[in-house]
């Protein structure tokens, strides 16, 4: 089941870390070669384990199928954010969002990389979309209409925040108990991503991110 925080992330089929499989994970990664350490941590994640995508990665697209098993299996939870800035990438983050906040993100989640990515249509602009909102029953007034919405600009404003916080620079990107930052360019396979993954949630973050203290 696809979940959503006021974060803008999402839950990818997993519900709790069962510990003891992870720990089964390799143990000779090395930080700063394998894995960085983020300056400032996330806080407030919702899930141990958070993917930064993009609707135009090939990359991303490939390992959804790949992260949904891993999540699934492990059954550790996996919340995905759209990366982009103030001025690029932001449509496909607007796809994104305004899935989710129609509640059709978890059919529609891997037809957004097919929007943006394939020729399957070759149709552009809002005819390309509504063409494939047509092909999976979604409704179209409804979906310009949430592609405007207050809502849906605040999630963006939120998830551009957060690109920038965790400085990614590139997708697909991991970041675990909000203070790990995996790049998947640094890894050999596939299979070397989620012996990490599972090795890095089964570590605990070597300081808690700060909190705000309310004024004195």
């Amino acid at each position: 089941m696809l979940r959503f925080t006021l974060l803008l992330l999402i839950s990818l089929f997993g519900i709790n870390t069962h510990a003891a499989d992870l720990k089964q994970s390799k143990s000779n990664f090395i930080e700063g070669k394998h894995y960085q350490a983020l300056e400032a941590p996330l806080i407030n994640m919702g899930a141990p384990v958070v993917e930064f995508m993009y609707y135009g990665c090939r990359a991303c697209f490939q390992l959804v199928p790949a992260v949904a098993e891993w999540s699934h299996t492990k059954k550790i939870d996996v919340l995905l954010v759209p990366v982009h800035s103030e001025s690029a990438m932001v449509e496909e983050a607007r796809l994104f969002h305004t899935f989710d906040v129609m509640g059709v993100l978890g059919k529609m989640y891997e037809e957004g990389f097919i929007i943006v990515q394939t020729d399957k249509s070759k149709l552009q602009g809002t005819d390309r979309v509504n063409s494939f909102l047509d092909k999976n029953g979604v409704d179209k007034e409804k979906f310009w209409t949430v592609w405007k919405s207050q809502e849906v600009n605040q999630r963006l404003a939120g998830s551009a925040a957060l690109t920038r916080q965790a400085k990614i620079i590139k997708t697909p990107t991991f970041v675990v108990h909000g203070t790990y930052k995996v790049d998947v360019e640094s890894l050999g396979s596939v299979e070397e991503l989620f012996e990490l993954l599972n090795y890095l949630v089964a570590m605990q973050p070597k300081s808690a991110p700060v909190l705000l203290k309310k004024p004195g």
